[in-house]
């Protein structure tokens, strides 16, 4: 969805499961703009606009890359003196919308539901046999890591590795290590990482009791080579670049396990966008993650992604027309690396945390895939006013943190 929103409101951050309601569809200031009850909804906001009347357009976010955008609500509405807005937006249906105020003057996503929200799986029927095949050919292939002591972060508390080693097809995957240097069996968390993002290194003192490893899968972090790898390989799933990505992120389960001090009862796993993406794969290609916090998700519902923001899917649309590939053939490529299709192969513990104004991985694609899982315990934490840099959002570290340390104990 467009980001062109200017919003006074000073809203908290709000941790929910999906059985929550509200008596009524009141937006009250630990709710923000997501509305989890029965309707009629009822938004009251601050935002940055002059006092005296208006239209407010509520669009859904579905059409957002229309050439027009589809209003289901034009309403006439007062801006007060001190900028309050009240708005009887009756009974809308479960999704996510953008507001539209004065035409450009202030625009905010709310949403509506999101446990109700329907994105069926487009999973093709070989579909678990073509991941299966993968993942034998990857166990064929000989771990062998290679290390490399990080001096500048390591201490007498912890030692800091560079760790490669062999992955699917002759591609490198690896990392960045943290161990404990006292003797002993510790659990071990797992970071993915989002897509470009620049590696960094463990704080030694950090965290003594815990293995630390950050994930690079091939072309990405320590790995880094050119950027735009959502569009290579398009000419078929064997070639695609998230196969072997997706392989990676499950080899970083193996590498965890094989550690001599790693207790392979207590792997848990965590990551931001892409890094969310890949958490929620690697969940689901190896069930030694014992309990996963992915926040605002990629790769998850290609073709509604396409109908909300330009980027990535579009950027792949350009790829793909320049290589002559058919829209449905590329679809049915997209759909053995959409996340929502593994979800339902996930049933470990699971907090997910979103953005409702995210312009990159919008909240409908992170429901596609939360309202898919195959989890019993899973929980999802909104911030009403982030948009994709979760990882900058002080509260969510905290959550998470305290959400993964119960399965590390």
């Amino acid at each position: 969805m467009k980001r062109n929103f200017f919003l006074l409101a000073a809203l908290c951050m709000m941790a929910c499961s999906p059985s929550l309601e509200t008596p009524t569809g009141e937006s009250v200031p630990d709710l923000g703009w997501l509305f989890l009850g029965k309707g009629p909804y009822v938004l009251q906001t601050k935002v940055d606009a002059a006092p005296g009347p208006g239209l407010l357009e509520v669009t859904t976010d579905l059409s957002q890359m229309f050439e027009t955008a589809d209003v289901v609500l034009a309403l006439e509405v007062n801006v007060e003196a001190d900028s309050s807005l009240c708005v009887n937006l009756g009974n809308l249906e479960p999704g996510f919308y953008e507001m539209r105020l004065r035409d450009t003057v202030a625009r905010w996503n709310i949403g509506v539901r999101p446990d109700a929200v329907v994105s069926q799986p487009d999973a093709q029927p070989d579909f678990d046999d073509f991941w299966a095949a993968n993942l034998t050919a990857l166990d064929r292939i000989p771990l062998e890591p290679e290390y490399t002591v990080v001096p500048e972060y390591t201490n007498d508390v912890r030692t800091c590795y560079e760790v490669c080693y062999a992955s699917l097809g002759g591609g490198i995957s690896g990392g960045i290590l943290s161990v404990p240097n006292a003797p002993g069996k510790y659990p071990v968390c797992i970071q993915y990482m989002g897509y470009g993002a620049e590696p960094f290194y463990f704080d030694p003192q950090a965290n003594p009791e815990r293995i630390d490893y950050l994930v690079s899968v091939r072309g990405q972090g320590i790995f880094k080579d050119t950027p735009d790898w959502i569009d290579r390989g398009l000419s078929s799933k064997e070639e695609y670049y998230y196969r072997g990505a997706f392989c990676d992120a499950k080899r970083a389960v193996d590498f965890a396990a094989s550690l001599e001090k790693a207790d392979p009862d207590r792997i848990i796993a965590w990551g931001e966008s892409q890094g969310g993406a890949l958490t929620f794969v690697a969940a689901a290609l190896d069930s030694r993650i014992k309990v996963i916090a992915p926040a605002v998700p990629f790769l998850g519902d290609y073709r509604d992604y396409a109908k909300i923001v330009w980027w990535p899917v579009h950027e792949v649309f350009e790829r793909a027309d320049a290589e002559g590939i058919d829209r449905e053939d590329l679809f049915t490529l997209l759909s053995y690396f959409d996340v929502k299709n593994f979800a339902p192969r996930i049933t470990c513990p699971v907090l997910m945390s979103f953005g409702l104004q995210d312009p990159t991985c919008p909240p409908h694609t992170n429901f596609s895939i939360y309202n898919n899982l195959g989890s019993r315990d899973k929980h999802f934490i909104c911030i009403p006013t982030c948009g994709h840099a979760m990882w900058l959002e002080k509260e969510w570290a905290v959550r998470r943190d305290a959400f993964l340390t119960q399965f590390m104990n």
